[in-house]
């Protein structure tokens, strides 16, 4: 697998590494890490939706900056020493809250307040943003089944599994779809 990446993915620049991974979960990703930022983007360009090995590849920047790219810049942090996020959860003083909360109609930041399942849940969609949007945003994680926009603003995403789900989730929340408005994401109701 990984000279088959390397030899379509080197037309683009220098290659300093692939990982490619067998793990439960990880199985059917790689990470290409390129010496330069113009040669993964021209990567990304041309080998998006590449038919390889039977199945139509989706190539997107990493979320982070590999290891190997940020000691080149003298911007390494042990992974020990990283901080570690946890989700805070809200306390409820008493009942008059709880019903106050009820009735609010933001989305919380945090999406666990719904327990997890395998539909997304987003509101507050801006009017341009219409179902084949959304599609090409969630296609590329892998589980991906359907959009349903029952009316404007809002949408229904399913996936196969609620693991799939929640890596979408992780992913997209909070991505901007215009200048102004961004995704906000929450678990639906199964």
């Amino acid at each position: 697998l990984r000279r088959a990446l390397y030899a379509l993915f080197s037309n683009h620049g220098k290659i300093l590494e692939i990982i490619a991974l067998r793990r439960e979960g990880l199985r059917g990703q790689a990470w290409i890490i390129f010496d330069s930022v113009q040669s993964a983007t021209a990567a990304l360009q041309a080998e998006n939706g590449f038919h390889f090995f039977g199945k139509d590849l989706k190539v997107q920047y990493a979320k982070e900056t590999s290891d190997r790219i940020a000691k080149r810049d003298g911007t390494y942090v042990p992974k020990s020493k990283r901080r570690k996020t946890t989700p805070i959860e809200p306390t409820r003083s008493s009942a008059t809250s709880t019903k106050r909360e009820e009735t609010h109609v933001d989305i919380p930041k945090d999406p666990g307040s719904q327990p997890p399942t395998h539909i997304l849940f987003a509101q507050d969609l801006p009017a341009e943003c219409n179902q084949i949007m959304l599609e090409m945003l969630f296609r590329q994680y892998t589980g991906f089944k359907e959009v349903r926009i029952p009316r404007e603003g809002l949408a229904f995403i399913e996936f196969d599994d609620e693991p799939h789900a929640t890596l979408a989730l992780q992913g997209l929340n909070g991505f901007k779809l215009t200048t102004d408005d961004s995704l906000a994401l929450s678990y639906g109701k199964s």
